[in-house]
């Protein structure tokens, strides 16, 4: 069905406790980390049913007139930020 329907940019699902991405029916298909704990990553066959007290996250989607880019952001307070660039210089 979906590709039939090229002008479907991506099709957005929260929250799922892990940000994944996966192409799908010539889309992507994107899911939400969720503001709480994370579903551990762990792909091995037979992986148990964990979780995990990774940052909590977010999606913010925005469109800018021609595509939609993602960012994927953690929440919390954190160290930095810290210039890696001085003078249009890469600081070793």
């Amino acid at each position: 069905m979906l590709r039939s329907h090229p002008q479907v940019e991506r099709i957005l699902c929260g929250h799922l406790h892990r940000s994944i991405q996966a192409r799908f029916g010539g889309t992507i298909a994107s899911t939400c980390p969720s503001p709480a704990h994370q579903v551990a990553l762990d792909l091995s066959d037979g992986a148990r049913d964990d979780f995990i007290m990774e940052p909590p996250g977010y999606h913010l989607h925005w469109w800018n007139g021609r595509r939609v880019i993602t960012h994927t952001a953690v929440i919390g307070e954190y160290d930095g930020p810290y210039p890696f660039r001085a003078g249009g210089v890469l600081i070793d």
